[in-house]
């Protein structure tokens, strides 16, 4: 069967695979069920190719606009009619079928008896070679030969007979096996849609794609239908060809005029209200249009009604009935709606902005000033579309330039790259004034999603000295898209200085843009300052300001103080997502994923990760893709999912990213250290620390634990000991939590013996609340030093404590396994913590029975039982007998295994 056409229907492939490899054994039937569109044609055309190459016998029908009794179905065996003529046919049933065809005067004969003698002309035929039979657009074939369609396809499983039809939802065909045929998946639409539209602009295939919802026939029509014409808009209708037309809404020109009137005001409309949309088109027809008049719509499948809602069965499906009509019916259509909208002014001025023609500065000022309402009530979508519309509608080039940044400024907190491209390019063809130039520069810098061709920007802004102080404003905003671009592209020294130097000609040094930008190129040097700077936890949750919690949070992220930038972050996320600012909040979740993987806050980490995956497949970020690929990738090395690390890693290194090489070192440490393979671990998490004090950054802070676990297992010590002197060079000038939290325990683990207990007791001293997993590996190289001491009875409860946390995460314990491989895990079992006789109390407590009860069984007394319980319980890290059971289930069962 030809597949090359076939993206995404591996499924669908398959189950035809099977259907005709019976031939000629058996026969079967199938209907291929799903929307206009969807690509059951295509399959059909597969089966039909592998029929004629296997030399079988091909009876093919598409339904069309002859509903004459039969008709479909003597088209359908038109090839194998002289058979009716010859003795292989039961008596009378050739002249039945020539009844049926022949039609005349007299009525049909029954369609039973048709149905009869057609399953035995395909019988007879069958006995020289199979056949397969194929029947496209069943619903549009007339009533009888759907019935005798059915009915054969039902009967066919012992004869060397196929029967393939393909219908639309909602039609079914009595009896028959369904293969459902649905949308394609992103990806294989993202391939489908690169097959047929590689010249058209990013903007405009973003566009296409997000409008096919994956189906087939979109995706290769949509393309082929493109034309720029007329001014462009994000929100103007895609234009159809006659193809779409005919699939989508082949029946929308035998629909009486008042329901075209309801149509076509349902299609410049986007809320979808059925009272506004009835009242619309009662003003557009000049009289009462009621919801009957939408019945032959909805039997059409061109619309559904949702309670009080009309929808268009697909956007395609109102791209046709839009294309339908004239410039001046659109344009007649949104005046009424604007008639009828007194109580929305906003939307009243947007549908009377559709209505004009020609620029109207008047109408434009109104729109611009309301965008902002369109904001808070319709969402971004809404604010983008008015200032666009705006822009178009005014006079003068530097406010239309200046309207255009605005509209790509919103895109761009929507996620809409391409678009926030595409407004940036029309805003740079108009005459700006510095400001704006400068705004654009600045939305290019924030929004590149990908490496730009040719020789690189200047990190700095242009006609910075100038803003400063007339817009100091806007200097910020510029000021921190430098410092996100010299991040991302891992500049020199002297590039960080250059926008730190220029951070200090403003004056607005409490904005949260200022100390995100000086997090973002200096770190170290600036960690005390902004430490003080930043908002405490008590007074988080003052700040309503999402753009604000989220650049603080940025900042304490990249200072390395997680606790702060969690809590800045989660305050800030709910806002964003109140506001449907996707791109934020992408962003936001992973920042606050990143550090929840530090805290140990697991769980947390990977719901805010999958929320932020969902919003990139729906705003198709590309630089999201290779930031949410890091994170997964240090989330699997930290679970001791080395394989599953590395694949990423492997992910996020193809994008050739310089700000992301920090996180590709992290994991892959992380990755080689949960293999114990501590050399390799070592030399990719050395550079992270093995620069000078002001160059560390955060990836560096959370590599210091590990990267002393692969010191303390054989790493040249000597170099290690230089290394982290440096380390404590920046611990001097930064107060960071994430580094300072660490480094008693890198003290301890390296210090000689006689003077390591006192520092482990020092590390284990502070307030680890926040940070259970170093807590937890304090606890475990505390107990591990004391176990090679020869002091086992005091390594046990520290033990066990760390097994204990770790496994609550399924961490890996860094000793070249995961913590909950069982035997190989060199944390003690119940054998070791406990005397053989807590052990055997502990086992009885555990299934139940009372201290009584264990002292009749092992003749004891139950004071006896009660004191060896008393000492089992801080032995293995619990105070009461509910929490014994999950620690003694035998091994094998669900939970720890420990003894």
């Amino acid at each position: 069967m030809h597949e090359a056409g076939l993206l995404g229907r591996d499924r669908q492939v398959r189950v035809l695979h099977e259907l005709l490899g019976r031939l000629p054994a058996a026969g079967g039937s199938l209907a291929l069920r799903g929307g206009p569109g969807v690509g059951k044609s295509a399959l059909l055309r597969a089966a039909a190719e592998r029929a004629r190459t296997a030399g079988w016998r091909l009876l093919e029908v598409a339904g069309g606009p002859d509903d004459t009794p039969f008709s479909g179905l003597r088209e359908l065996l038109r090839p194998v009619l002289d058979t009716a003529e010859s003795e292989s046919l039961p008596v009378g049933q050739g002249g039945i079928l020539r009844s049926a065809f022949d039609g005349g005067s007299g009525s049909p004969p029954e369609t039973l008896r048709v149905a009869l003698a057609a399953l035995n002309l395909l019988t007879a035929a069958a006995a020289e070679r199979p056949v397969v039979l194929i029947a496209d657009d069943v619903e549009r074939l007339d009533g009888s030969t759907r019935d005798v369609l059915a009915f054969m396809a039902r009967r066919v499983d012992d004869n060397p007979i196929v029967v393939l039809a393909a219908l639309r939802t909602g039609h079914p065909l009595p009896g028959v096996p369904v293969l459902d045929v649905s949308a394609l998946d992103e990806p294989s639409a993202r391939r489908l849609l690169a097959r047929h539209a590689a010249t058209l602009p990013p903007a405009v295939r973003e566009r296409i794609l997000a409008e096919a919802l994956g189906n087939p026939l979109a995706l290769v029509e949509l393309p082929a239908a493109w034309r720029p014409l007329g001014p462009p808009g994000s929100w103007t209708h895609l234009p159809v060809n006659a193809t779409l037309a005919s699939a989508f809404a082949a029946d929308l020109g035998e629909l009486p005029d008042r329901t075209r009137d309801a149509l076509l005001v349902a299609a410049v409309d986007q809320v979808g209200d059925l009272a506004e949309i009835l009242a619309a088109a009662t003003a557009l027809a000049g009289r009462a249009v009621a919801v009957d008049v939408l019945d032959g719509a909805i039997a059409a499948s061109l619309v559904r009604l949702d309670r009080t809602t009309l929808r268009f069965r697909h956007p395609v499906v109102r791209f046709a009935v839009s294309g339908a009509e004239t410039q001046a019916r659109r344009q007649a259509a949104d005046a009424a709606l604007a008639q009828v909208l007194t109580d929305d002014p906003d939307r009243r001025t947007w549908h009377r902005a559709q209505s004009v023609n020609g620029p109207d500065d008047e109408l434009a000022d109104e729109l611009a000033d309301g965008h902002a309402s369109l904001l808070r009530r319709h969402g971004v979508v809404a604010a983008i579309w008015a200032l666009e519309r705006s822009a178009q509608l005014t006079t003068d080039s530097v406010t239309r330039g200046h309207r255009l940044l605005a509209a790509a400024e919103h895109a761009y907190g929507l996620g809409r790259i391409r678009l926030t491209h595409s407004l940036i390019e029309a805003a740079e063809h108009q005459q700006l004034g510095a400001p704006d130039r400068a705004k654009a520069w600045w939305l290019r810098e924030i929004s590149d999603a990908e490496p730009q061709p040719g020789p690189a920007r200047a990190q700095v802004p242009p006609d910075l000295g100038e803003l400063s102080a007339c817009a100091p404003d806007l200097a910020l905003d510029l000021l921190l898209s430098a410092a996100l671009h010299v991040h991302r592209t891992a500049a020199d020294p002297a590039a960080r200085a250059e926008v730190v130097e220029a951070a200090e000609r403003i004056t607005l040094t409490n904005d949260p843009r200022h100390l995100a930008t000086l997090a973002l190129t200096e770190p170290v040097r600036h960690g005390r300052e902004l430490t003080d700077r930043l908002p405490s936890h008590d007074t988080v949750w003052r700040r309503p300001d999402a753009d604000g919690l989220r650049l603080l949070g940025m900042a304490a992220h990249e200072i390395g103080d997680p606790v702060r930038a969690v809590d800045l972050l989660g305050r800030a996320a709910p806002i964003l997502r109140e506001q449907g600012r996707l791109g934020l909040l992408a962003d936001t979740l992973l920042t606050e994923a990143a550090d929840l993987l530090l805290l140990g806050d697991w769980p947390r980490a990977t719901q805010l990760t999958e929320e932020a995956r969902r919003i990139v497949a729906e705003t198709r970020q590309p630089a999201m893709v290779a930031a949410l690929a890091g994170t997964d990738a240090i989330a699997a090395a930290l679970r001791g999912q080395a394989v599953r690390a590395q694949e990423l890693a492997d992910t996020v290194a193809a994008w050739q990213r310089p700000d992301l090489v920090p996180t590709l070192r992290l994991a892959r440490g992380l990755a080689r250290l949960g293999e114990g393979r501590y050399a390799e671990a070592y030399d990719e998490l050395r550079p992270l620390l093995d620069r000078p004090p002001e160059g560390l950054r955060r990836q560096g802070f959370a590599a210091l634990m590990p990267f002393v676990v692969a010191v303390d297992r054989g790493a040249d010590r000597q170099e290690a000991v230089r290394i982290l002197a440096v380390v404590e060079e920046a611990a001097q000038a930064t107060p960071a939590p994430l580094l300072h939290v660490q480094l008693p325990y890198a003290r301890a683990v390296l210090a000689p013996d006689g003077a390591a207990e006192e520092l482990y007791l020092a590390a284990l001293d502070q307030d680890l609340s926040r940070w259970p997993l170093v807590k937890a590996r304090t606890e475990h190289a505390y107990g591990q030093w004391l176990r090679r001491h020869r002091q086992a009875a005091r390594s046990r409860a520290l033990l066990f404590s760390a097994r204990a946390a770790f496994d609550l995460v399924g961490a890996c314990d860094w000793a070249g396994h995961n913590a909950a491989q069982g035997a190989d895990n060199p944390l003690p079992s119940i054998a070791e913590l406990l005397s053989p006789q807590e052990t055997l109390i502990a086992r009885l407590a555990a299934e139940g029975l009372s201290n009584r009860e264990i002292a009749e069984r092992l003749y004891l007394s139950h004071r006896t039982v009660a004191a060896h319980l008393y000492r089992a319980f801080p032995k293995l890290g619990i105070t009461s007998r509910s929490e014994l059971a999950p620690l003694l289930k035998p091994s094998g069962e669900d939970g720890p295994a420990v003894g």
